[in-house]
């Protein structure tokens, strides 16, 4: 089943079920900026593809530790991931 899992800095986690795939420009204003795909992220038992801004870091962003964890490396500001779609 397709699914959008979003984890934001704050930790609150929201799980949606939307039958089209989010436009680029949908994407870009999850995570406030462009994009970054961070690949091979396994949740919920499902592989899915982490979206994260690309520019985070430099605009200084929120550590994001839930996405962090999942992730096993360093993340910070509002993250999404898609469930069956390929981006």
């Amino acid at each position: 089943m397709k699914q959008i899992i979003t984890i934001k800095a704050d930790g609150t986690t929201e799980v949606t079920f939307p039958r089209v795939k989010p436009t680029l420009e949908e994407m870009q204003a999850m995570v406030d900026g462009y994009i970054e795909p961070v690949r091979n992220i396994k949740c919920i038992g499902h592989a899915g593809v982490m979206v994260v801004n690309e520019a985070g870091l430099v605009h200084n962003l929120p550590f994001n530790s839930k996405a962090s964890a999942i992730a096993g490396r360093s993340i910070v500001g509002d993250v999404f991931i898609l469930i069956g779609w390929i981006l």
